[in-house]
């Protein structure tokens, strides 16, 4: 099975006192790139929020490089190398793109080579290299979600989690970051990319999940595949 970056297992939580993860259990292993689909409102974000310390877990545990991070302080778990870009715009507006991408790797391991990194970060997406004075607020939607992922390299992850990088992107642009986001799981960081269109994700991942009314209801592993017909069951009730 190989070392285990991630291990969740019996996952509950949810908001006030409506549950919306209902027992998720999870394996990656440090050999997979892995993916996650599944409609709107079943639980993506709020799974990744909760492993990131985001949200509280009410029941389970999560194990990140084998060590227990339930419930754990977000900052702490970010230090450990579990980097969660979340979906949105949550840059801030009036700092400039350098300055978010510093802030991004504020942590002493991460600051210690942030210069480093973020010449790798221009080299990854050259437009951001050219905006670097501009504020955040001035850039385009594509842009400012370069940004957030680029943000997430300047922390040095170990594990980089992408919640829907693409939402309300053009198809360029979508195509631009799949090629982004391509070369980052090439240079052997660790990246879990959640979407909802599973043909974005077949040439990034071998492992897909896929969770439904806050469940994983399938686990596609390297070398199966997911019929199209099995797809629309999942997403709508229908074969």
């Amino acid at each position: 099975m190989g070392d285990v970056t991630l291990d969740v297992s019996g996952l509950v939580s949810g908001y006030g006192r409506m549950p919306v993860l209902h027992g998720v259990d999870m394996t990656i292993t440090a050999s997979d790139k892995p993916g996650l689909i599944g409609p709107n409102g079943h639980g993506k974000t709020t799974f990744f929020r909760t492993i990131s310390g985001l949200n509280r877990a009410w029941e389970g545990t999560v194990r990140f490089m084998g060590e227990d991070i339930t419930n754990r302080p977000a900052a702490q778990i970010m230090r450990l190398g579990l980097v969660h870009a979340p979906q949105g715009n949550t840059l801030f507006r009036e700092m400039s793109v350098e300055e978010n991408l510093l802030l991004g790797g504020f942590a002493p391991r991460a600051r210690a080579v942030h210069k480093t990194t973020l010449e790798q970060v221009f080299e990854l997406f050259p437009r951001l290299a050219e905006r670097r004075r501009q504020s955040a607020r001035t850039l385009s939607g594509g842009e400012r979600q370069m940004v957030a992922i680029s943000c997430g390299l300047m922390a040095l992850p170990k594990l980089l989690v992408l919640d829907e990088p693409t939402l309300g992107l053009s198809p360029k642009l979508k195509m631009e970051l799949r090629d982004a986001i391509a070369k980052i799981v090439e240079s052997g960081v660790q990246t879990m990319i959640v979407e909802q269109d599973p043909e974005f994700l077949s040439t990034l991942t071998t492992r897909l999940f896929f969770m439904s009314e806050g469940r994983i209801e399938a686990d596609i592993g390297d070398g199966q595949s997911l019929e199209h017909s099995r797809i629309r069951e999942m997403y709508f009730g229908v074969a």
